[in-house]
């Protein structure tokens, strides 16, 4: 089975990258990930304060992925349908913010960061508060945070969200999902990294890690004209994720994006698919805490004949 390992990292979506890997749809293979910060956080000594104001000052470029890799029959106006088999967690994660980004260094002065051990299905935390030790298990759930093609012209930042995809951290794309991405350049040039152990909805908390993803593609020819946005399917969920700046914005972005879909997949009016919103539907923060962010639209799949 071929193999992409984690040395092969980008911090940009580009057509001018060099391919990593040539793919057949529907051949297996598998991405070695690394962390949301190449890996310059995985011990100690790097993850005092002192430590992450040096690491800033000497460069920092956030959610590196790996590849690209070539799809062959991949052709612009294609979708690109991205199932994702399984994903093996690193043995060890961790979590850290930068204060200034979340407007809170009014309340916080330093960065902080903690490493953290996930130990077969749990995360395993000693979190000291209050003068008290508090040993924490949560149950593993993998998400990769930043997935997406290559756009036609333009080269664009990973930690940047777009048409194409982008950091959009939004918990449903991990094993068992088919996310589904337009292709706008030959061979569609597939990215991903920015693996969490787990993740809540607004990514106000994420377990970063290192991890393997076993994959496959489809090239999906003619499959709709109608999609502007993102769309991944799980086996419950039918799930549109869009990007923007507002919030609200990327909200009514995702909102239209689904209404498109359940109109070319139940044959229902626009007006309809509205109707059943009103419902049947819940909308969720991907990546709310730096712009542009990510919002989607869930549908059970169970309410759909």
């Amino acid at each position: 089975m071929k193999r992409i390992l984690r040395k092969h990292t980008t911090t940009v979506f580009s057509a001018h990258c060099e391919p990593v890997l040539s793919v057949s749809p529907g051949e297996t293979f598998i991405i070695e990930t690394e962390d949301s910060r190449g890996g310059r956080t995985r011990l100690p000594e790097q993850c005092t304060p002192e430590s992450l104001h040096k690491m800033r000052q000497q460069g920092y470029a956030g959610n590196p992925v790996v590849g690209p890799v070539y799809v062959e029959g991949a052709e612009p106006g294609d979708t690109l349908a991205v199932d994702i088999q399984d994903m093996v967690c690193d043995t060890q994660g961790y979590y850290g913010y930068w204060p200034f980004e979340q407007h809170l260094q009014d309340l916080i002065k330093d960065p902080v960061t903690r490493l953290v051990k996930i130990v077969e299905d749990k995360v395993v935390y000693t979190f000291h508060a209050g003068g008290k030790t508090h040993e924490m298990l949560l149950p593993v759930a993998p998400v990769i945070g930043t997935i997406g093609t290559a756009p036609k012209e333009e080269v664009v930042y990973t930690y940047h969200t777009g048409t194409h995809g982008g950091n959009l951290d939004v918990p449903e794309i991990g094993p068992g999902c088919t996310v589904y991405l337009p292709v706008a350049v030959k061979g569609a040039f597939l990215s991903l990294g920015d693996c969490h152990a787990r993740q809540g909805d607004g990514e106000l908390c994420a377990v970063e890690m290192r991890s393997e993803v076993k994959l496959s593609v489809r090239v999906l020819k003619n499959w709709t004209k109608q999609q502007k946005w993102l769309r991944v399917e799980t086996e419950e969920e039918l799930v549109t994720i869009a990007c923007d700046r507002p919030l609200e914005s990327a909200q009514w972005l995702a909102i239209r994006e689904m209404i498109s879909w359940l109109e070319e997949r139940q044959g229902w009016t626009k007006s309809e698919s509205r109707e059943f919103l009103s419902i049947a539907s819940d909308v969720k923060p991907g990546q709310s805490l730096a712009g542009p962010y990510s919002m989607r639209v869930l549908v059970p799949k169970k309410l759909l004949s």
